[in-house]
């Protein structure tokens, strides 16, 4: 699915975006259409703070990640929250406040009400807090809903400046989990050609919201979640691609591999690669192997680690400055060139006040 953005009116802000644009081309990069590779928030902070919280979502949209991750569950009476686990019992206090039902603590066995009443736990070296931290939330750490993450992506990105990424996984084979992640979404604002992703371990349920989005105007990326890089092939990735933007894969799946991913380019399918979560040397050397093979994406749990990561391989790409020496001056000459002629239009423009106006 081909994405176009809005042409800027002003011809000094496309030089510069040239300028922009020509750097980036300096870097030989391997992804799909030559792309930096995305950084995508795995259950938020997972690796810091409790997952699926704002707290953690809104920590790592100040480390810069591209893309928060929220899996999402239905509640018993019909909202969509942001839970990985089908039961509250891994990262929840509901065991202390709530008896068992039917003999376990599903989600789908609770009410909204009823989950906005537990604190959401942190999770293996994930804290309650983080250095020099403040969340902006009322309420951090409870279970929010994907209403709400959506809020505060959309308020964060307007703070900072830069769009935020939402990247919903539907954990449920339900087309009434479709169609309410697709009214959410719609009613908050996106169409399509936003930076949404929508994922699944559910084929069938990619090709529904294929299917059902193109009825409602709307056009997400979609991506096919799989354990084996090996079942997407025999499966058929001309065949996903059919239906789907993408493939997520898991970094330590059967199959994993540059000629994988080289496959799946040649497919036309972007690559997002699950799960990153070692820290150290270790882990820097584990975002460059597959930052190499071409990787288009990486859900980590740690987005400082993968953002400076990602900075370091693009910065490995790049040739020596010599070599692009007359093409950064030739730019920087028509940026300057616009920007002469955009100041001689706005003065010589009707109705505008000297020095420009708003």
């Amino acid at each position: 699915m081909h994405r176009t953005h809005t042409a800027r009116a002003a011809l000094w802000p496309l030089a510069f975006a040239c300028m922009a644009i020509g750097s980036a081309a300096h870097a030989q990069l391997p992804q799909l259409g030559v792309q930096a590779p995305i950084v995508i928030a795995h259950r938020g902070a997972s690796g810091y703070l409790p997952e699926h919280t704002l707290g953690g979502y809104e920590l790592v949209i100040k480390m810069g990640a591209d893309y928060i991750e929220p899996d999402l569950q239905l509640t018993k009476d019909g909202f969509l929250i942001a839970m990985h686990d089908s039961t509250l019992t891994r990262t929840t206090s509901v065991a202390d406040l709530f008896a068992k039902r039917n003999d376990s603590y599903f989600v789908s066995d609770f009410t909204l009400a009823e989950i906005k009443t537990l604190t959401v736990k942190p999770f293996g070296a994930a804290g309650t807090a983080y250095p020099g931290f403040t969340p902006v939330s009322v309420d951090p750490y409870r279970v929010p809903t994907f209403a709400e993450v959506i809020d505060l992506a959309l308020s964060l990105g307007t703070n900072t400046g830069r769009e935020i990424g939402i990247y919903p996984e539907a954990k449920q084979t339900d087309p009434v989990m479709e169609d309410k992640i697709l009214a959410t979404l719609i009613a908050k604002g996106y169409k399509g050609t936003d930076k949404v992703f929508i994922q699944s371990f559910s084929s069938v349920t990619i090709q529904n919201l294929h299917d059902k989005q193109a009825l409602l105007n709307a056009d997400f990326n979609l991506v096919v979640l799989s354990s084996s890089s090996n079942v997407m092939v025999a499966f058929g990735l001309d065949k996903i691609k059919s239906f789907a933007d993408g493939v997520g894969v898991s970094i330590g799946g059967a199959g994993i591999s540059e000629a994988f991913i080289d496959l799946a380019h040649g497919a036309g399918l972007l690559v997002h690669g699950y799960t990153f979560g070692k820290t150290g040397s270790v882990g820097a050397d584990e975002y460059a192997k597959f930052f190499g093979w071409g990787v288009d994406g990486v859900f980590s749990n740690h987005s400082d680690i993968a953002i400076t990561a990602r900075g370091a391989f693009v910065a490995a790409q790049m040739p020596e400055p010599g070599t692009w020496a007359l093409m950064d001056l030739g730019l920087a000459a028509l940026a300057g060139a616009a920007l002469r002629e955009s100041k001689a239009s706005a003065s010589d423009a009707p109705g505008q006040p000297a020095g420009g106006g708003s």
